[in-house]
């Protein structure tokens, strides 16, 4: 479910028929997507073919990627990486259907498509990707490749696929259209996650992978005074669209403080007792039952609500964040990728209390592992 299709109304009509005006081929595989898609937009448990026709969307679009990924490099990187751009067409619409098969679906994309990203940028395949630069990318399946990469490394442990450089050339760039001013799209119109937080994210991130338990105090100060400022920029935003209640104001806020409890559980070595993340939990939870209940809010909530859902334990809260998920359309498959996640918060909750003590970031990351290997 897209987050403010109204944002993307003329951008969308044009893609689709730039791709069914290209060949018979490309208009077979956007027919497809179509179908599936409108599966997706109801309720995919209601089309007894859906799965079946997610999979052979899934199987058309890996061949794609593997013959890209295994095509020899052209001596013209420009050649080459125009080429490689057209090998990600589709993998917003692919990941979106892959949402409701196991997570081991979502990975093997993203790691199929890793090594064609990589070659549809410019400058040299060896190097970490310039994270802000590439959310300004004119093609929205190029900036939404990192983002979903970022994200599925959050909720699955594993590092992400690709490396990123987090680091700011605002002597070169404008970086302030990361703020999704009227004239940048960025990928917020789809998840609800401003450009700049996907920065924040992807540096909390490599800081956890390091796995030292000992961040640098000056990095965890310069990134909780880039939450601050982007988080008053979002209060700002909601004040004078009126939005604060809705979606549109809702979500970004809920994923500003999952961004305090990432950093505060993954790389500073907290536990969901210490009163940081204590306020960014509550904070999440007030976000969730204060806004109207609708299925566009719990769907870009869910994140923030998995993450929520990690440092709590009040039992009343637990229910509530249980049914919340549970009633996403994406629990339609027992094995789908946020059932895992459910069995992974429960078996979380378990040990925790069996062992009366505060949640730490390693025992989410212990949980997925059970769960996972019983599937």
């Amino acid at each position: 479910m897209v987050f403010d299709p109204p944002r993307v109304t003329k951008q969308t009509r044009d893609y689709v028929l730039i791709h069914y005006c290209e060949s018979e081929a490309s208009r077979q595989l956007v027919v497809l997507i179509a179908s599936v898609l409108k599966s997706i937009a109801t309720n995919p448990s209601l089309d007894p073919g859906y799965f079946h026709k997610a999979s052979i969307l899934q199987q058309l679009m890996q061949q794609s990627l593997s013959q890209v990924a295994n095509r020899p490099l052209n001596p013209s990187r420009e050649v080459d990486a125009r080429e490689a751009r057209k090998g990600l067409y589709h993998t917003i619409e692919l990941m979106a259907a892959s949402r409701f098969g196991p997570p081991g679906v979502y990975l093997k994309i993203l790691r199929k498509a890793a090594p064609v990203f990589r070659r549809a940028l410019s400058g040299p395949l060896n190097e970490h990707v310039h994270l802000p630069t590439v959310l300004l990318h004119p093609e929205p399946n190029i900036r939404h490749y990192p983002v979903m990469d970022i994200l599925f490394s959050m909720v699955s442990g594993l590092p992400t696929n690709v490396k990123y450089d987090t680091s700011w050339h605002s002597e070169t760039t404008n970086y302030a259209l990361l703020l999704d001013d009227k004239s940048h799209l960025g990928m917020s119109w789809l998840n609800g996650l401003p450009d700049q937080l996907v920065v924040i994210l992807a540096r909390i991130n490599a800081l956890s992978e390091d796995d030292r338990g000992d961040a640098d105090s000056e990095m965890v100060q310069n990134i909780e005074e880039s939450l601050r400022e982007l988080d008053m920029k979002i209060e700002e935003y909601s004040c004078l669209s009126h939005s604060a209640s809705e979606p549109q104001g809702a979500v970004p806020r809920a994923w500003c403080r999952v961004a305090y409890i990432y950093l505060y559980l993954s790389v500073c070595g907290a536990d969901a007792s210490d009163a940081r993340i204590i306020h960014a939990q509550e904070d999440i939870l007030k976000i969730a039952n204060t806004c109207k209940p609708s299925l566009q809010l719990d769907t870009h909530l869910c994140g923030c609500m998995l993450f929520a859902g990690i440092v709590t334990s009040k039992p009343d809260e637990r229910r509530s964040i249980l049914i919340r998920l549970g009633n996403l359309p994406e629990n339609a498959s027992s094995n789908s990728c946020f059932r895992t996640l459910i069995r992974s918060l429960q078996d979380l909750w378990a040990r925790v209390d069996t062992e009366n003590r505060p949640a730490e970031w390693n025992d989410y990351r212990l949980a997925l592992i059970r769960v996972t290997r019983d599937v």
